[in-house]
């Protein structure tokens, strides 16, 4: 059967019958669309692509119990939704980065001290890569994403007590990975 003939609201039934060739269509129908308005309001691919493909991981994750009624008014929304939450944890992140300098900016002149900012945040991307996938999803979801406890165990389908022990595990991993930057910062 020809799914690209069928309507979204069929194609919305298919999926939460666990048609995975129904969210394929879906994904193809409304994909370009989204990333285009995600890039146009980050111009960074990378990011706009990776907040694509998780509102569409998180539609097949919670395929059985999504309420959609207009799938593009709907993807639209959660881009937006997205973008923010992009935008609001990389200002947090900046500002407690920018915190870090301003503590230290009487033992650094200026050119050191944006050197220290440059290895630092790279430090802190090369930790969160070195988590095991899990982990590392959990750990942006909260850090990044701010999700609760409890949401992120059902976006991702565990128990709370898994979701804490992954945040746990990312943290101590963290301060380990990053000792030796948190020993100038402090």
């Amino acid at each position: 059967m020809d799914l690209r003939v069928l309507t979204d609201e069929i194609l919305l039934q298919l999926l939460k019958a666990d048609n995975d060739q129904a969210f394929k269509e879906i994904y193809s129908r409304y994909w370009k669309a989204i990333f285009e308005s995600a890039y146009h309001r980050l111009a960074n691919k990378e990011v706009a692509k990776e907040l694509v493909q998780n509102i569409f991981l998180r539609i097949w994750e919670k395929r059985h119990t999504l309420q959609i009624h207009h799938v593009h008014s709907y993807l639209q929304t959660a881009i937006k939704n997205s973008i923010i939450n992009y935008v609001e944890s990389t200002l947090v992140h900046k500002k407690y980065l920018q915190h870090v300098m301003n503590a230290n900016s009487t033992a650094y002149n200026g050119t050191e001290s944006t050197i220290n900012f440059h290895e630092l945040s790279q430090a802190i991307e090369k930790a969160i890569a070195m988590l095991p996938e899990k982990t590392r999803h959990v750990f942006r979801l909260s850090r990044f994403d701010h999700l609760s406890i409890r949401e992120i165990a059902a976006n991702m389908n565990i128990s709370e007590k898994a979701v804490e022990y992954h945040i746990t595990q990312s943290l101590k991993t963290l301060r380990l990975y990053l000792k030796d930057y948190l020993d100038i910062a402090f």
